[in-house]
This record gives C-alpha cells, structure tokens and sequence, in this order.
C-alpha cells in the first residue's frame, strides 16, 4: 500500500472528522466535547437546542461560563469524575435546564478530554413510573387477596414468580423454575386437569380457573391451590405466554370441607327423625326438608324445595294464618308456632302443628328458620270427638234424666203398693240400664238391633233352655231409638212373665223384623208370643201400654200396634234405621 504524504494524511484525517461532524449532527440525542480544561470543543444541534449553546460564540469557552446554569450540580460532578479517573460515568437526573425534563448522561474520556452525550428520556421515564405505580398497586391488591402473580414463557418453559408467589410454591424468591418442574410436585389425580387448563388456554386463546393440589418442597402435607391465567401477546398478536395469579385455598378447602361433613351429619341427624324437619332461607324459600317431610306430604324431597312450596301444601282457608304468624315472627326475628292443615299428595287433609326457631350464622346475621312438624290429625279428631261427647253426654243425661222422671210418675200412678212401686220402678231402671250399656259399647253412635233385643230379655230367658229367639237381618239404630226399644221389649217381656207366653213353661216369644213394609229406611219389628195361657185385652191401660204408645211414639214417631190374639199378644212396631 502506498504511503500518504503528509499533506494526504491531513487532508484524510480532516475528511474524516468532518464525516463524524455531519454524523454526530444528525444524532437525535445532545453531544459535546470538551478538552481537559473544560473548554467547548464540539456541539452538536441537538446539544445547542437542550443546554442553549450558541456554536458560533461559545466553542472554546469554558463550559461552566457559557452555561452557567451546569455549574455546581449532579452533572459537573459527575464530568469531573469521569475526567479525573480517566473512566465512563453513566446516570439519570432531572434537567437543571428544562422543567419538569428527565435526562439519561453518558460521560466518557476522549484523548482531547472528554465527551458527553444525553437523551430526553422524559416520557419514558413517565411510562415507567406509571408502569411502576400500577405494579404496586397490582402488587398490593395481590397481597391483601392473598393472592401471587406469575407468568410463563412456553418457548423457554420457565416459570416467573413474584415474592408472593414463589412463597406459596415454596421456593425462595427469585429462584428461577420450569412449568415442567412445576408439574412433578402436582398431586397425580389433578396433573391432567392442569395440563388440559393449560393447553386449552393456548389453543383457544382465552384465560382458565383451575383448583389443584401441590406439595410444596419439604412439605409433607399437600396444599390446595387455585389458579387464574390468561394468555398474553406482542403487539403484532403472536403468543408471548401466560400470565395469571395463584392463591393458597388450603384453609377455604378445609372449611368447605367441615362445612360439608356438618351439613352431611344435620342431614343425616334430621332424615333419622321420625317427625318432618324443615330449613328455610332468611328469605323464605325452603331449602330443605327430610324424608318424614318427604313422607307426610307423599312427594319427593327435591319437590318440596323453593318458593311458593308452603302455599302449595297449606288448606286455603289456612293460609293467611300461617303468613300473618310468619311475618310477626320475621320482624323479630323470634320463634312462632301454628296448627294449619296440610295436603297429602293423595288429596288427603292431615293437621301438622309446626314450630319454628330463627338460625342465624357466627355473625349474628339471620339465615332463616328451622321447624319441626307434628301430626296431630288423630289429636285433633280425639279433641272434636271428646267435645262432641261433651255435648251429647249433656243432651243424654238431661234426657235420662226426663226418662226416669217419666218413668217414675208413671210407675207411681199404677195405683200399685209402695213395695211393688218400688221393684217395678227398679226393673224399669235397669232396662235403662241395659240400653246404656250397649250404646256405651258403640260410643253412643248407633248400636244394633239385635244387640238391644238381647239384652233387653236377657233376664227373663232361660240360658239352658232358651224360650226367647230372636232373628232378622243387620240393622242399627240411632241411640234415642235404641233406648225405646229397650223400654218396650222389656215391658213386653216383663208383661209375658206375669201374663202371657212366659208365665207357662211350654210358652215361647219371638222377636224378628225385616225391612219396613212402608219403604224409606226403617225396619218392621214384631213381638209374638205363643204357647201361652189365652189372651184377653186389659180392662185399663197401666204404664207398659202408655209407653208402647206415647212413649215410643216421641222416639220413633209412631205408636206400637198390638193385637190381643187369643194363642198370644202379637206387637208390631216401626222404628226408624240409622243412618250409615
């Protein structure tokens, strides 16, 4: 290569520098020299516009004169550094020349001295600063939810964890791991679930929420863990990876859990009970019933859930009783109680009384009621029944009592002895008797027939070698009918005893009736008599006839027929049948 005359070489070497010139001009970024006595050797336009320099006036004076305002701040320290040591200097600072401006400086020897270069690095500096303030916001937010921030680059399979975060994998903070190694301490059962999270969120482009267990390093005990990611992109929409936050849920898993067990021991506690249980919530609406509830209204227990369930079950004419207990006792809140009648899925009405207690959570916040039902159908039947008896217990004994007043004055008008008075009056009595028992028998409903003829003659029959036979079809009638029957077979039976058919051993009497001959519900009865001492008609009529005709007449609405035959008395008489 041909050696440059000296002429050449400067002439190259003044090429080149004006070259640098025109290049350093250009830069957008402030650059100056100086030489070692701080005299202004070079400036470029971006220079003169930030720190004011005027290129044609101040190259060659001291930098701290033409601009004064660089005197005795971070920047000539920093210059004088890098000149003294002989070193490059780098800092960010606030401009002393412009307001409110952030300049990045770069100081570094040259063998003339040395040169600076800086950069407005204002906006982003603000960028980072918010970019900043809404990590700690982020970050804060993160904490005070438990919860810790991470992200994952699929090309380089490693994982990103902020402090918290890293703390809940239980590793130190910083330390770098893989979504792999990740992976092997997931509990086996849930590595697919993660692994399909994952791979969703990728292929389809959108975020997940999974919940997994892991145990982190040096732990024997598992934790439950929840996690929330979205996928994250460049500007230009190619996948960067994933961000998300994870949380520790141990403990929520744990209360969900003894939440679950105590709900599991209430349900089986109240599915043993034998009376229906109900839970409402604060609003109304059942939420629970147990299989006695289930039982007592015959439909399935997933049924009688809801709104509007109450409604359904109550007795129209029930229903606004039951509301107006229910909303006196929700302003208490405070226990209530009431009686109201229920449907059976058959159609049946069942009585339940129910009582109810307010629940209300570890807050003291109300949650709604729990109420237990009683069936007290048979209670209620038992009660009207004993009223019912109450009522005609006084309607009788008022009546018996008229009886026997009847039966007394008559008894005492016959004319007969005190003595004979006095035993007349007692068969009479026990006749009485006899009909009250039977219809004690029946509860006083009705009684049968053949039951009140039986017993009425009871004492004047021989049981060995019974004279008295008594037939006809089922036939039951009401009790005031039952009692004058009573009265008239015994007369007729204690008229044939002294008289008639059972005055003589071979005498027999005959008791039958059928369906009345005159229609509607009744039945004809008929007293025969037969195989007695002839029959003649009384010459007066003494209390057994007034009572075959007054008497029975008041009862049954008709008189007895008798007919005086000569081979016996014949009585006939209708009485009315009770109704079924």
């Amino acid at each position: 290569m041909a050696q440059l005359r000296p002429d050449d070489r400067d002439m190259s070497s003044a090429g080149q520098e004006q070259q640098i010139e025109q290049i350093l001009d250009a830069v957008g970024d402030g650059f100056c020299a100086v030489d070692r006595d701080w005299r202004i050797t070079y400036c470029n336009p971006a220079a003169e516009s930030h720190a004011g320099i005027r290129r044609a006036v101040d190259l060659g004076r001291v930098t701290w004169k033409a601009v004064p305002a660089l005197a005795g701040g971070a920047l000539e320290a920093a210059c004088r550094r890098a000149m003294d040591n002989r070193s490059e200097i780098r800092f960010e600072a606030p401009s002393t020349l412009r307001t409110g401006a952030f300049v990045a400086f770069r100081a570094f020897p040259i063998d003339s001295g040395l040169a600076v270069s800086f950069g407005d690095i204002t906006e982003r500096r603000g960028r980072e600063q918010r970019e900043h303030e809404q990590s700690q916001r982020l970050e804060l937010a993160l904490g005070a939810s438990g919860l810790g921030d991470w992200s994952w680059d699929p090309v380089t399979d490693l994982v990103t964890l902020s402090e918290r975060a890293a703390a809940i994998f239980g590793i130190p903070p910083g330390a770098l791991m893989t979504w792999s190694q990740i992976l092997t301490r997931v509990n086996p059962e849930d590595v697919s679930v993660v692994r399909r999270a994952v791979e969703g969120a990728l292929a389809g482009r959108t975020g997940y929420e999974i919940e997994y267990r892991i145990t982190p390093p040096g732990r024997d005990a598992e934790l439950w863990l929840m996690s929330r990611a979205q996928v994250d992109h460049y500007e230009d929409g190619a996948l960067r990876g994933l961000l998300g936050v994870v949380g520790d849920i141990t403990r929520r898993k744990a209360q969900e859990a003894e939440l679950r067990e105590s709900e599991a021991r209430f349900r089986a506690m109240a599915n043993s009970a034998p009376a229906p249980v109900w839970v409402t919530s604060a609003d109304g609406p059942i939420e629970f019933v147990n299989e006695a509830f289930a039982e007592y209204v015959g439909k399935p227990a997933d049924q009688l859930v809801g709104a509007g369930v109450w409604f359904d079950l109550l007795h129209p004419e029930d229903i606004m009783e039951v509301a107006r207990e229910r909303a006196k006792a929700i302003e208490g809140p405070h226990p209530w109680a009431v009686e109201a009648r229920v449907r059976h899925a058959s159609g049946e009405w069942r009585w339940m009384r129910t009582a109810a207690r307010p629940r209300f959570d570890a807050a003291g916040r109300f949650e709604g009621y729990v109420g237990l039902g009683m069936d007290i159908t048979e209670v209620r039947a038992a009660e009207e029944r004993q009223q019912l008896m109450i009522n005609e217990l006084n309607h009788r004994v008022k009546n018996t009592l008229a009886t026997v007043q009847s039966i007394a004055r008559q008894t005492l008008r016959d004319g007969v002895s005190t003595d004979a008075a006095r035993a007349h009056f007692t068969d009479r009595l026990l006749a009485l008797s006899t009909a009250h028992n039977v219809l004690t028998r029946e509860n006083w409903e009705s009684a049968e027939l053949a039951d009140i003829a039986a017993e009425a003659v009871r004492p004047y029959d021989d049981a060995e070698a019974s004279r008295i036979a008594i037939a006809g079809s089922r036939a039951r009638v009401a009790p005031n009918v039952a009692l004058a029957l009573s009265m008239a077979f015994h007369e007729l039976a204690t008229n044939a005893t002294k008289y008639g058919a059972l005055s003589v051993s071979k005498g027999r009497v005959t008791i039958d009736w059928t369906p009345s001959a005159q229609g509607g519900c009744g039945v004809d009865v008929v007293w025969r008599e037969s195989g007695g001492p002839p029959v003649t008609p009384p010459q007066e009529k003494g209390f057994g006839s007034r009572l075959l005709g007054q008497g029975l007449t008041a009862e049954i609405g008709r008189p007895a027929k008798l007919v005086y035959a000569p081979d016996g008395l014949v009585c006939t008489l209708t009485a009315p049948a009770a109704e079924a």
